[in-house]
């Protein structure tokens, strides 16, 4: 459980000043004690505590940026109303089973309504503020929006369609796979020699398509065994493949058609491009600014 208990030394130990403001282990244990309320409701079991553990190792960072972002709300003078300090408490009960077992989480942290109060009437001067000072600023132009898809337009491409016809000799065993290695090579030969595929495959394959001359129809590339997609994709229309050897036996391909489906629309795409552009933009220039912040302020990390 959050915080650890320990004796009264320890937990006024100054592990940071920022400014003219310290941080104490307490500080630390108080802030993971209210983000273990919060997150209670939200994860259980082995995937709580790795929430947990994941916040431990940045807890500090975290409150010092805390620190510097207040410290610019304040300056700017944001005010945060009680009723919506009083609907986020809300919202976290609400997600609990009961009041009582709200409190008594509360109660096990070491933590009170209060504290969780002042946590939310900071969380949403940090928003107000990162709002003002960030997300206002952060901008997407459309040419940038319609430079990216161009870019990476081979990432919105649909899946091909291969017409493919089959013919399959089965084998098992040195011997099985020798005779099917001659069987499809005196078959191919066939096909060089003019005779049609849809016939020797009715006439001589083994495969599950044979009544209808080894027709596959429309397939896609992961229907097949690997070394069948490797050949297939290699064939153009009309074009026929050597003898495939796999773990089951020889194979000859015929792909009689391509469909190319062609790539996702621009239109299509646009708002979700813009919306992850809009967001590396925003952590760009949140990064950047935190750092000014940093420069400008007395920061000493005491452990």
């Amino acid at each position: 459980m959050y915080p650890i208990h320990v004796t009264a030394q320890e937990v006024n130990k100054v592990v940071a000043v920022v400014n003219n403001e310290v941080i104490t282990k307490q500080d630390v244990d108080q802030l993971l004690g209210v983000l273990y309320a919060q997150y209670v409701h939200e994860f259980a079991g082995d995937e709580l505590l790795q929430k947990m553990e994941e916040v431990k190792k940045d807890i500090l960072r975290q409150i010092i940026e805390d620190k510097l972002i207040l410290s610019r709300s304040k300056e700017l003078n944001i005010k945060i109303r009680e009723e919506d300090i009083e609907g986020k408490l809300a919202d976290i009960k609400d997600g609990f089973p009961s009041e009582e077992e709200f409190f008594k989480v509360l109660d096990t942290q070491g933590i009170t309504v209060s504290d969780l109060k002042k946590r939310y009437n900071d969380q949403l001067m940090m928003k107000k503020v990162v709002d003002f000072e960030v997300s206002a600023k952060a901008d997407v132009l459309p040419s940038e929006v319609r430079e990216y898809y161009e870019k990476h337009r081979k990432d919105y491409k649909l899946d091909t369609k291969y017409k493919v016809r089959h013919i399959f000799i089965k084998a098992e065993g040195d011997v099985g796979f020798e005779l099917a290695k001659v069987e499809a090579q005196d078959i191919h030969d066939r096909l060089k020699d003019g005779h049609d595929f849809g016939e020797l495959a009715t006439k001589y394959s083994q495969g599950p398509n044979r009544k209808q001359g080894g027709d596959m129809d429309y397939i896609e590339t992961g229907e097949m065994l690997k070394e069948l997609d490797e050949a297939m994709v290699t064939l153009g229309p009309g074009e026929f493949s050597p003898p495939i050897k796999t773990r089951i036996g020889y194979h000859i391909l015929k792909v009689e058609d391509i469909k190319s489906l062609g790539y996702r629309s621009f239109e299509e795409l646009q708002n979700n491009i813009k919306n992850m552009l809009m967001n590396m933009s925003f952590k760009e220039r949140l990064n950047e600014w935190l750092d000014e912040l940093r420069k400008e302020a007395y920061i000493s990390i005491k452990q």
